[in-house]
Protein backbone atom coordinates (compact mmCIF):
# COMPACT_ATOMS: atom_id res chain seq x y z
CA UNK A 1 0.00 0.00 0.00
CA UNK A 2 1.23 3.47 -0.90
CA UNK A 3 -0.26 6.84 0.04
CA UNK A 4 -0.99 8.96 -3.01
CA UNK A 5 -1.09 12.74 -3.31
CA UNK A 6 -4.54 14.18 -3.85
CA UNK A 7 -3.67 15.37 -7.36
CA UNK A 8 -2.85 11.81 -8.45
CA UNK A 9 -6.17 10.32 -7.41
CA UNK A 10 -7.94 13.25 -9.05
CA UNK A 11 -5.94 12.65 -12.23
CA UNK A 12 -6.94 8.97 -12.23
CA UNK A 13 -10.59 9.90 -11.97
CA UNK A 14 -10.31 12.45 -14.80
CA UNK A 15 -8.48 9.95 -17.00
CA UNK A 16 -11.24 7.39 -16.59
CA UNK A 17 -14.24 9.70 -16.67
CA UNK A 18 -14.58 9.22 -20.41
CA UNK A 19 -15.41 5.55 -19.95
CA UNK A 20 -19.02 4.81 -20.87
CA UNK A 21 -21.32 3.97 -17.94
CA UNK A 22 -22.48 0.37 -18.02
CA UNK A 23 -26.25 0.15 -18.49
CA UNK A 24 -28.65 -2.76 -18.42
CA UNK A 25 -31.07 -3.51 -21.25
CA UNK A 26 -34.36 -4.20 -19.50
CA UNK A 27 -35.45 -6.32 -22.46
CA UNK A 28 -32.64 -8.82 -21.92
CA UNK A 29 -33.53 -12.22 -20.58
CA UNK A 30 -32.46 -13.23 -17.07
CA UNK A 31 -29.27 -14.96 -18.21
CA UNK A 32 -28.10 -12.01 -20.33
CA UNK A 33 -28.82 -9.59 -17.49
CA UNK A 34 -26.86 -11.60 -14.91
CA UNK A 35 -24.25 -9.43 -13.19
CA UNK A 36 -20.78 -11.02 -13.38
CA UNK A 37 -19.34 -8.66 -10.75
CA UNK A 38 -21.70 -9.32 -7.84
CA UNK A 39 -19.73 -11.42 -5.36
CA UNK A 40 -16.38 -10.54 -6.98
CA UNK A 41 -13.38 -10.69 -4.64
CA UNK A 42 -9.83 -9.40 -4.89
CA UNK A 43 -6.96 -9.35 -2.42
CA UNK A 44 -3.34 -8.46 -1.86
CA UNK A 45 -0.68 -9.97 0.38
CA UNK A 46 1.83 -7.14 0.76
CA UNK A 47 0.07 -5.67 2.69
CA UNK A 48 -2.89 -7.97 3.38
CA UNK A 49 -6.11 -6.45 2.05
CA UNK A 50 -9.38 -7.71 0.58
CA UNK A 51 -12.00 -6.20 -1.70
CA UNK A 52 -15.61 -7.31 -2.00
CA UNK A 53 -18.02 -6.14 -4.71
CA UNK A 54 -21.73 -6.69 -4.11
CA UNK A 55 -24.76 -5.75 -6.15
CA UNK A 56 -24.57 -2.15 -4.95
CA UNK A 57 -21.46 -1.74 -2.75
CA UNK A 58 -17.66 -1.66 -2.87
CA UNK A 59 -15.84 -2.57 0.35
CA UNK A 60 -12.14 -2.84 1.14
CA UNK A 61 -10.45 -3.94 4.36
CA UNK A 62 -6.74 -3.62 5.08
CA UNK A 63 -5.21 -5.89 7.72
CA UNK A 64 -7.98 -5.12 10.19
CA UNK A 65 -6.98 -1.47 10.75
CA UNK A 66 -8.49 0.30 7.74
CA UNK A 67 -11.73 -0.12 5.86
CA UNK A 68 -13.77 1.88 3.41
CA UNK A 69 -17.08 1.48 1.63
CA UNK A 70 -18.65 3.19 -1.35
CA UNK A 71 -21.72 3.04 -3.51
CA UNK A 72 -21.07 0.88 -6.56
CA UNK A 73 -21.15 2.92 -9.77
CA UNK A 74 -20.14 0.87 -12.81
CA UNK A 75 -18.17 2.12 -15.78
CA UNK A 76 -16.94 0.12 -18.72
CA UNK A 77 -13.22 0.26 -19.32
CA UNK A 78 -11.22 1.47 -22.36
CA UNK A 79 -9.14 -1.74 -22.06
CA UNK A 80 -10.27 -5.35 -21.45
CA UNK A 81 -11.51 -5.39 -17.88
CA UNK A 82 -13.68 -3.18 -15.69
CA UNK A 83 -13.53 0.16 -13.86
CA UNK A 84 -15.56 1.25 -10.85
CA UNK A 85 -15.41 4.95 -9.88
CA UNK A 86 -17.09 6.12 -6.71
CA UNK A 87 -16.42 8.07 -3.51
CA UNK A 88 -15.48 6.68 -0.14
CA UNK A 89 -18.03 7.10 2.62
CA UNK A 90 -15.24 7.72 5.14
CA UNK A 91 -14.93 11.31 6.42
CA UNK A 92 -13.77 13.51 3.59
CA UNK A 93 -15.39 11.46 0.83
CA UNK A 94 -12.27 10.92 -1.29
CA UNK A 95 -12.04 8.80 -4.44
CA UNK A 96 -12.75 5.05 -4.40
CA UNK A 97 -11.56 3.63 -7.75
CA UNK A 98 -11.27 -0.06 -8.67
CA UNK A 99 -9.42 -1.06 -11.85
CA UNK A 100 -9.73 -4.71 -12.89
CA UNK A 101 -7.39 -5.70 -15.71
CA UNK A 102 -7.78 -9.00 -17.59
CA UNK A 103 -4.15 -9.90 -17.02
CA UNK A 104 -3.06 -13.05 -15.19
CA UNK A 105 -1.85 -12.26 -11.68
CA UNK A 106 0.61 -14.47 -9.80
CA UNK A 107 0.83 -14.22 -6.02
CA UNK A 108 4.27 -15.53 -5.09
CA UNK A 109 3.54 -15.42 -1.37
CA UNK A 110 0.48 -17.66 -1.75
CA UNK A 111 1.85 -19.72 -4.69
CA UNK A 112 -1.40 -19.10 -6.53
CA UNK A 113 -2.64 -17.52 -9.75
CA UNK A 114 -5.76 -15.46 -10.58
CA UNK A 115 -7.24 -14.23 -13.87
CA UNK A 116 -7.15 -10.51 -13.05
CA UNK A 117 -4.65 -7.91 -11.87
CA UNK A 118 -6.45 -5.45 -9.60
CA UNK A 119 -5.63 -1.94 -8.40
CA UNK A 120 -7.67 -0.03 -5.83
CA UNK A 121 -7.25 3.68 -5.11
CA UNK A 122 -9.15 4.65 -1.97
CA UNK A 123 -8.77 7.63 0.36
CA UNK A 124 -5.40 8.48 -1.19
CA UNK A 125 -3.99 4.95 -0.84
CA UNK A 126 -2.99 2.56 -3.63
CA UNK A 127 -3.41 -1.21 -3.28
CA UNK A 128 -2.23 -3.75 -5.86
CA UNK A 129 -3.32 -7.38 -5.95
CA UNK A 130 -5.18 -10.18 -7.70
CA UNK A 131 -8.82 -11.09 -8.23
CA UNK A 132 -11.31 -13.43 -9.84
CA UNK A 133 -11.73 -17.20 -9.86
CA UNK A 134 -8.44 -19.13 -10.10
CA UNK A 135 -10.21 -22.07 -11.74
CA UNK A 136 -10.90 -19.94 -14.82
CA UNK A 137 -7.14 -19.72 -15.47
CA UNK A 138 -6.82 -23.51 -15.51
CA UNK A 139 -10.11 -24.57 -17.12
CA UNK A 140 -10.87 -24.89 -20.80
CA UNK A 141 -8.34 -25.96 -23.42
CA UNK A 142 -6.07 -28.83 -22.34
CA UNK A 143 -2.47 -28.35 -21.24
CA UNK A 144 0.37 -30.40 -22.78
CA UNK A 145 2.86 -31.57 -20.14
CA UNK A 146 6.35 -30.35 -21.06
CA UNK A 147 8.51 -31.28 -18.03
CA UNK A 148 8.27 -33.46 -14.92
CA UNK A 149 10.71 -32.66 -12.10
CA UNK A 150 12.84 -30.75 -14.59
CA UNK A 151 13.02 -33.57 -17.17
CA UNK A 152 11.68 -32.73 -20.62
CA UNK A 153 8.69 -34.80 -21.71
CA UNK A 154 8.74 -35.44 -25.49
CA UNK A 155 5.57 -34.33 -27.29
CA UNK A 156 5.30 -37.86 -28.70
CA UNK A 157 4.53 -39.17 -25.19
CA UNK A 158 1.21 -37.30 -25.42
CA UNK A 159 0.78 -36.30 -21.77
CA UNK A 160 -2.02 -33.83 -21.09
CA UNK A 161 -3.92 -32.19 -18.24
CA UNK A 162 -7.41 -30.70 -18.46
CA UNK A 163 -9.28 -28.86 -15.70
CA UNK A 164 -12.92 -27.90 -15.37
CA UNK A 165 -14.54 -25.14 -13.32
CA UNK A 166 -16.10 -27.62 -10.86
CA UNK A 167 -12.83 -29.04 -9.51
CA UNK A 168 -12.42 -31.94 -11.92
CA UNK A 169 -9.11 -32.83 -13.58
CA UNK A 170 -8.45 -35.40 -16.29
CA UNK A 171 -5.73 -36.18 -18.77
CA UNK A 172 -3.56 -38.65 -20.60
CA UNK A 173 -0.47 -40.16 -19.01
CA UNK A 174 0.85 -41.56 -22.28
CA UNK A 175 -0.76 -44.99 -22.14
CA UNK A 176 -3.76 -44.46 -19.88
CA UNK A 177 -6.44 -41.85 -19.30
CA UNK A 178 -6.86 -40.60 -15.74
CA UNK A 179 -9.27 -38.45 -13.78
CA UNK A 180 -9.64 -37.02 -10.31
CA UNK A 181 -10.28 -33.86 -8.32
CA UNK A 182 -8.31 -30.71 -7.58
CA UNK A 183 -8.73 -28.16 -4.80
CA UNK A 184 -7.70 -24.47 -4.86
CA UNK A 185 -8.00 -23.71 -1.15
CA UNK A 186 -4.69 -22.36 0.17
CA UNK A 187 -2.84 -23.33 -3.03
CA UNK A 188 -3.63 -26.33 -5.21
CA UNK A 189 -3.81 -30.01 -4.34
CA UNK A 190 -5.00 -33.12 -6.13
CA UNK A 191 -7.19 -35.82 -4.65
CA UNK A 192 -6.91 -39.52 -5.46
CA UNK A 193 -6.34 -40.09 -9.17
CA UNK A 194 -8.05 -43.01 -10.96
CA UNK A 195 -6.73 -44.27 -14.28
CA UNK A 196 -7.46 -46.92 -16.86
CA UNK A 197 -5.32 -50.08 -16.75
CA UNK A 198 -4.02 -50.39 -20.27
CA UNK A 199 -0.54 -51.96 -20.35
CA UNK A 200 2.30 -49.74 -21.59
CA UNK A 201 4.34 -51.60 -24.22
CA UNK A 202 6.89 -48.79 -24.37
CA UNK A 203 8.87 -48.77 -21.08
CA UNK A 204 9.91 -45.12 -21.53
CA UNK A 205 6.31 -43.97 -21.85
CA UNK A 206 5.43 -46.11 -18.84
CA UNK A 207 8.17 -44.37 -16.86
CA UNK A 208 6.85 -40.92 -17.77
CA UNK A 209 3.30 -41.94 -16.90
CA UNK A 210 4.32 -43.14 -13.43
CA UNK A 211 6.33 -39.96 -12.93
CA UNK A 212 3.37 -37.73 -13.83
CA UNK A 213 0.89 -39.48 -11.55
CA UNK A 214 3.42 -39.44 -8.73
CA UNK A 215 4.21 -35.76 -9.24
CA UNK A 216 0.55 -34.75 -9.06
CA UNK A 217 0.45 -36.07 -5.51
CA UNK A 218 3.22 -33.69 -4.42
CA UNK A 219 1.83 -30.46 -5.88
CA UNK A 220 0.90 -27.60 -3.52
CA UNK A 221 1.13 -24.37 -5.57
CA UNK A 222 1.00 -23.00 -9.09
CA UNK A 223 1.88 -20.10 -11.35
CA UNK A 224 1.49 -19.07 -14.98
CA UNK A 225 4.25 -17.13 -16.75
CA UNK A 226 3.72 -14.27 -19.18
CA UNK A 227 4.39 -16.63 -22.08
CA UNK A 228 1.68 -19.04 -20.89
CA UNK A 229 3.67 -21.75 -19.12
CA UNK A 230 1.79 -23.41 -16.25
CA UNK A 231 4.03 -24.46 -13.37
CA UNK A 232 2.75 -26.83 -10.68
CA UNK A 233 5.01 -26.53 -7.65
CA UNK A 234 6.19 -29.39 -5.45
CA UNK A 235 8.43 -29.45 -2.34
CA UNK A 236 11.59 -29.56 -4.47
CA UNK A 237 10.56 -26.88 -6.98
CA UNK A 238 8.62 -27.19 -10.24
CA UNK A 239 7.00 -30.64 -10.24
CA UNK A 240 5.21 -30.27 -13.58
CA UNK A 241 5.21 -27.65 -16.33
CA UNK A 242 2.72 -27.53 -19.18
CA UNK A 243 1.51 -25.22 -21.89
CA UNK A 244 -1.39 -24.88 -24.29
Amino acid sequence: MKKLPKWLTAFAAIALIGATPATADHHENAEEAADPWTGYRAHGTEPFWSLMITEDRLRIEHAGDFSAEAERRDRTSPWPGMVFISQSENPGGRDFIVLIDEKICNDGMADMVWPHSVRVIVDGRLYRGCGGDSASVLAGEEWRVTTIAGEEVPATVGQTLQFDMEGGVSGNGGCNRFMGRYDLIGGISFGPIASTRRACINPEISRFESALLGALGTVYGLGVSEDGVLTLLGPDGPAITARR
